[in-house]
């Protein structure tokens, strides 16, 4: 596969909501004196918890959508790439599998190719990160949530982009085709307006 094809994969990862309640290793976003929701840890907008989307300065808006971005990129470890591209590498790639044992060992060789030598998840890392870090963050429009209403959004998002891929060992046809459980994801989401999406997440370039 070209590694711009995984470049752009990693791409939409990082744009579609990896991101959780905290940053890195649960330090405060930069300039966060408070904290979160509760559980402990800051928001990764580095903005009160409280405070109105809509009621944002052009500051604080792009201080919360860069702080977003943040804990995207943290989120994403070789691991995890490895991990993807074994996935779909097994499906889409060279030689694909034709079976569920094909596939898993397609998933495995390439996994642990990857593991073995992770420049090139480095490299599609950096890549991904340069074309996120790249894209101008754009005020929210029309969006009544607060800044834990969407934190809690980005954290169910996140989880649920972790915990999409199987294992290589658990892989399956069906995998590709199986409806997705995104109840937690609804269940945090559903109320969030459309106009507040691009302080948190933004749809990968076609």
């Amino acid at each position: 596969m070209r590694s711009t094809f995984w470049a752009g994969v990693v791409g939409v990862c990082l744009a579609c909501g990896l991101s959780g309640p905290g940053c890195g290793d649960g330090e405060a976003a930069p300039g966060d004196t408070t904290g979160g929701d509760g559980a402990g840890e800051a928001s990764c907008s580095g903005l009160d918890t409280s405070a109105v989307v809509d009621e944002l300065t052009p500051a604080e808006a792009e201080q919360a959508c860069r702080g977003y971005r943040k804990c995207s990129v943290d989120a994403i470890d070789v691991e995890y790439i490895c991990r993807m591209m074994g996935v779909m590498g097994a499906r889409f790639g060279d030689d694909p599998g034709t079976d569920d044992a094909g596939l898993r060992a397609r998933c495995a060789e390439q996994y642990e190719s990857c593991m073995a030598d992770p420049t090139q998840a480095e490299q599609l890392i950096e890549q991904a990160v340069a074309g996120l870090e790249a894209r101008p963050c754009v005020q929210p429009t029309q969006c009544t949530a607060t800044i834990a209403e969407i934190d809690a959004c980005a954290a169910a998002l996140g989880e649920y982009s972790r915990n999409v891929l199987p294992e290589c060992s658990a892989l399956t046809l069906a995998f590709y085709e199986e409806e997705r459980n995104s109840d937690a994801v609804m269940a945090a989401c559903g109320n969030i307006e459309p106009g507040c999406v691009p302080l948190f997440a933004e749809p990968a370039e076609e």
